[in-house]
């Protein structure tokens, strides 16, 4: 199996089985400086999912192999910490409601504003580069930075990483990152929020 290809741009899973809808969403992206990949049915974005790195999804809620909650249900086990973003012009509550379950970071009406779209994706890209000044330093020494990255940055940059790599190890399960890093349910959501950890998967 070849190794996902990787890329220095923030890289967007676009999934639609709108044709139309699909090609004018990625072209908009891409004109706005993102990398964008297509898929037109959960199936098919596995198979990019497998080509590509990707950053976060955007996936319709109904499509035609399988509806958009079954599809993320299923990439929450093989990217737990991937954000998603769901589209529809026929939620409904419990639709909204079980896609924050998921971990969904927005829910968009269809048909999608471009300038909603670029704002939501913009801010996780925002988010996601925030993350990677705090990810560095979290195993660099205070000799090696200086007075340029105090002490408690680097304490909050390590507990981030124990905790997203427990969540990886645990398939975003919160209730098993409780039990493996023996803290209670406040202290972590406490400290998820502080760190900017999205909670994922069915096991919160």
């Amino acid at each position: 199996m070849n190794e996902p290809e990787i890329t220095n741009k923030f890289t967007v899973l676009v999934v639609d089985d709108d044709h139309d809808v699909l090609a004018a969403n990625a072209r908009y992206l891409r004109i706005e400086g993102f990398e964008v990949v297509v898929a037109n049915s959960a199936t098919s974005a596995f198979d990019r999912l497998s080509e590509h790195m990707v950053d976060a999804v955007i996936t319709d809620l109904i499509m035609p192999d399988t509806n958009g909650l079954s599809f993320a249900r299923k990439l929450r086990f093989s990217h737990p910490l991937t954000p998603i973003v769901f589209f529809s012009g026929h939620a409904n509550v419990p639709d909204v409601v079980n896609a924050m379950r998921l971990g969904a970071v927005d829910f968009l009406e269809k048909p999608i504003d471009p300038e909603v779209l670029l704002k939501t994706i913009t801010e996780l890209r925002d988010r996601y580069e925030r993350s990677k000044v705090v990810d560095r330093v979290a195993f660099v020494s205070g000799e090696e930075v200086g007075d340029t990255v105090s002490f408690r940055t680097r304490v909050l940059a390590y507990e981030k990483f124990i905790i997203e790599s427990s969540l990886h190890e645990h398939d975003g399960s919160v209730a098993k990152v409780i039990d493996a890093l023996k803290i209670n349910r406040r202290t972590l959501n406490d400290k998820m929020v502080r760190l900017g950890i999205r909670r994922q998967g069915e096991g919160t």
